[in-house]
């Protein structure tokens, strides 16, 4: 009687460890993804809520959230980049996203009169461009022209 109940209870144990083991194994990469594309939806609303910063705010308060979307930016890049994937984004573009922020930065800086933290961006923003894969922007003229027409299809919207 005790050797049942103790090959019971051993068989019991095996048998939650195994299922456990199979059940990780099977959905543990579709709980990964999800959570990456929970990750990203959450940073596309702060891209959302920095371009409406760009557009309806104070200078400043859109320079603090467009600067805080790149480090959120640069941050998601170093924590990815250990994947051993040939992309390990889901909604996401960095590459374009940094090109049209650091863009949107130097112009705002301009504005201010911060010629230097404006050219830096704007060098930025072109040393992104062929990651971005944004191939007809040439030039700082051309990435300029291309934010002026972005914005204002954004602002006719």
């Amino acid at each position: 009687m005790r050797k049942t109940i103790i090959f019971t209870l051993l068989g019991f144990v095996i048998g939650l460890a195994v299922g456990f083991i199979i059940t990780v194994a099977f959905f543990g990469p579709k709980m990964a993804q999800a959570m990456f594309m929970l990750q990203e939806a959450e940073i596309c609303e702060m891209e959302d809520a920095a371009v409406q910063a760009y557009h309806n705010q104070p200078n400043e308060v859109a320079i603090w959230a467009l600067e805080n979307y790149i480090k959120t930016l640069n941050k998601l890049k170093e924590q990815r980049s250990s994947a051993d994937v040939e992309n390990p984004y889901l909604i996401l573009s960095p590459a374009q996203s940094l090109v049209l922020t650091h863009a949107r930065l130097g112009q705002l800086y301009k504005k201010m009169g911060h010629v230097e933290k404006s050219k830096h961006n704007l060098e930025q923003a072109m040393s992104n461009i062929e990651n971005a894969g944004l191939k007809v922007i040439k030039t700082e003229e051309d990435l300029i022209a291309f934010i002026n027409r972005l914005d204002e299809k954004i602002k006719q919207e």
